[in-house]
C-alpha cells in the first residue's frame, strides 16, 4: 500500500511540474516553491554567452556542462551546480528566447551586486555531450589537451601577460605520454598555470593541492628583508610576523587601542583625529558565520557600515584602507562604496572572453546607500597586496568624485575565476576584463593610484604601512586647513 501511495504522489508531482507556471518577467527562483519543481519556461537547453557552459534544464534539475571547441561534458563543480539548483535567480526573455542567471540571491539588490550570466536557447545538447569515460578520466594525453584547450579558449589576459598558448603546447605536450602518471600531469599543468603569473589561474588536485603563481613586489621585498636578518629562522614565521605586526600597528598606534572591530573581525574603524576617521577593511568576505548565505553576509556588512558611517557623519574626511585585503566578492565592495556617494556612478563593465572574442557582460554601478552617504573627502589606500575584489572595489571608489586613491598599484587580478573540472582536477581561469568608461583595463598591471606613495621598503617592511598612514593624515590636515 505504501508503494502505491508513493507512486501516486510521484505522479501528482510530475503532473504539477509539467503544467508549468506563467512566466514572471522579473527575477524568480529556479524552482516553483509550491511544487519544488523547475519552472516550465526554463526547461530546455541553453548556451552561455562567454564562460563556455551549457545548461540542460529538466523538470527536476539543472545540469551544467563545460565545453570547448572539441569537448562537452557534465561539470563536476558541486558548488556551482548547487547554486543553480537552489539559490540562483533567473528571468526568461521570451522575445529573444534568452535566459539571465544570477547565482546568488541578494533580494532586491540581486541584479545590482553581481554578474549577470546570459544564455540563449539552443534546440538540444550537441551530439558529443556526455560524461567523460573512465578511460578519458585516466588518459593523461586526453586530459592535457582538455586542460590546454580550456585555457586557450577562455583565458582573457594572454596578450597582457605575454602568454603564447601555441608555444606552450609545443613545449609541454611532448612531455605527456600515455605512460605519464597523475603526478607527472599535475606537475606539468602546474608549471603552465604558473607561466601566466596570474594568481587567479590555478590547478587543484583531487586531494586539494594547488599550483599557481605566487609573488608580488612586496613579497619579494619581504623575502629579501628576511635574508638580511638572523633573529627569525623560518620565512613562514617571518611572513606571519609581518601581517601580525602591521595589524597591531593599526590597532595600537593608528587607532590608539580605541578602535572597534566588527563584521566578524573583517572591519576595524575609529578616530585618527577629531576630524579624520579611519576604516581598515581586512577582507571582502566572511563578514558572518560560514554557514550563512551570501546575502546574510552582505546584509551583515551593510548593517555595520551603516553604524560606522553614522558614527563618522561629522568627520571632515575618512581614510579607507585595503592595503592587506586579499579580496572576496564584488558585492561587498559595491555595498561599501555605496556609502560614499549620493547618486549612482558607473564604475566599469565586465567582458567575458571566449574563443578569441570579448562578450559584453554586466555594467557595474555604485548605487548610493539608503542613508549616511558621506560625500566629503575620502582617501583610499592600496598596495600590491590589495587584490581581486579589493581591486574591483578600488575601481568602484575611483568612480566617485570625492575619492582620492593613494599608495601603490593593486596586484592586477581583477577578473572573476571561471571554474572548470578537468577530469579529477579543478581549474580556475581568469576569463574577464573589467573596462572603465574610458576603456581602460587594469588586468595584469594593477589599478593606478592618484598619488603614489611607497608603502613598503626592504628596510621598513614592518612599519612602512603605519608611517604611510601618518603621512596621509598630514596630507589631509593640510588640505582641510
Amino acid at each position: 500500500m505504501m508503494r502505491i501511495y508513493k507512486l501516486v504522489l510521484l505522479l501528482m508531482l510530475t503532473a504539477l511540474c509539467g503544467t508549468g507556471v506563467a512566466q514572471n518577467p522579473y527575477l524568480t527562483s529556479v524552482k516553483d516553491e509550491s511544487t519544488s519543481c523547475i519552472r516550465e519556461p526554463l526547461m530546455g537547453t541553453w548556451k552561455s554567452v562567454g564562460n563556455s557552459y551549457l545548461l540542460q534544464v529538466t523538470e527536476d534539475q539543472v545540469t551544467l556542462y563545460s565545453t570547448t571547441s572539441q569537448h562537452c561534458y557534465p561539470e563536476r563543480n558541486e558548488y556551482m551546480t548547487d547554486l543553480l539548483n537552489s539559490s540562483a535567480q533567473v528571468s526568461v526573455n521570451k522575445t529573444n528566447d534568452s535566459l539571465s542567471v544570477f547565482l546568488q540571491d541578494f533580494g532586491a539588490r540581486t541584479r545590482q551586486l553581481q554578474t549577470e550570466n546570459k544564455y540563449y536557447r539552443i534546440p538540444e545538447l550537441p551530439k558529443n555531450c556526455g560524461p567523460l569515460t573512465e578511460q578519458q578520466q585516466k588518459d593523461p594525453e586526453f586530459l592535457f589537451n582538455l586542460f590546454w584547450l580550456t585555457l586557450r579558449e577562455n583565458y582573457a589576459a594572454a596578450r597582457e601577460r605575454n602568454v603564447d598558448w601555441n608555444r606552450i603546447y609545443l613545449d609541454y605536450r611532448p612531455t605527456i605520454t600515455a605512460a605519464s602518471t597523475t603526478h607527472d600531469l599535475f606537475d606539468v599543468m602546474g608549471r603552465i598555470v604558473t607561466l601566466t603569473q596570474d594568481q587567479h589561474t590555478r590547478i587543484i588536485s583531487e586531494d586539494g593541492e594547488s599550483r599557481q603563481y605566487r609573488g608580488e613586489p612586496s613579497s619579494r621585498m619581504l623575502k629579501e628583508s628576511f635574508y638580511e636578518q638572523d633573529s627569525i629562522k623560518s620565512f613562514e614565521y617571518y611572513i606571519n610576523e609581518f601581517f601580525y605586526l602591521n595589524y597591531q600597528n593599526i590597532t595600537n598606534d593608528i587607532l590608539r587601542r580605541k578602535g572597534n572591530k566588527v563584521a566578524n573581525g573583517k572591519i576595524e574603524y575609529g578616530d585618527i583625529t577629531p576630524e579624520i576617521g579611519y576604516i581598515h577593511i581586512h577582507s571582502m568576505a566572511r563578514f558572518a558565520s560560514n554557514d550563512l548565505s551570501r546575502k546574510q553576509h552582505v546584509d551583515t556588512l551593510d548593517f555595520y557600515m551603516a553604524k560606522i558611517m553614522e558614527f563618522f557623519q561629522h568627520k571632515k574626511a575618512i581614510i579607507v584602507d585595503v592595503s592587506f585585503n586579499f579580496g572576496g566578492f564584488d558585492a561587498a565592495g559595491l555595498t561599501i562604496a555605496g556609502y560614499f556617494t549620493d547618486k549612482p556612478r558607473h564604475a566599469y563593465t565586465a567582458y567575458k572572453f571566449q574563443e578569441g572574442r570579448l562578450h559584453k557582460g554586466t555594467t557595474f554601478t555604485v548605487m548610493p546607500a539608503a542613508k549616511y552617504n558621506f560625500t566629503k573627502p575620502v582617501y583610499l589606500l592600496t598596495t600590491d597586496i590589495s587584490r581581486s575584489a579589493a581591486e574591483s572595489f578600488t575601481l568602484q571608489m575611483q568612480a566617485l568624485p570625492n575619492v582620492t586613491t593613494l599608495g601603490t598599484r593593486t596586484l592586477g587580478i581583477l577578473s572573476s575565476m571561471l571554474n572548470k573540472s578537468i577530469g579529477q582536477y579543478h581549474l580556475t581561469v581568469s576569463n574577464e576584463k573589467y573596462l572603465t568608461s574610458e576603456g581602460e583595463d587594469f588586468e595584469a598591471k594593477g589599478v593606478d593610484v592618484d598619488i603614489e606613495m611607497e608603502v613598503f621598503t626592504k628596510e621598513n617592511m614592518f612599519y612602512g604601512h603605519r608611517d604611510t598612514l601618518k603621512k596621509i593624515v598630514g596630507l589631509i590636515e593640510k588640505e582641510l586647513k
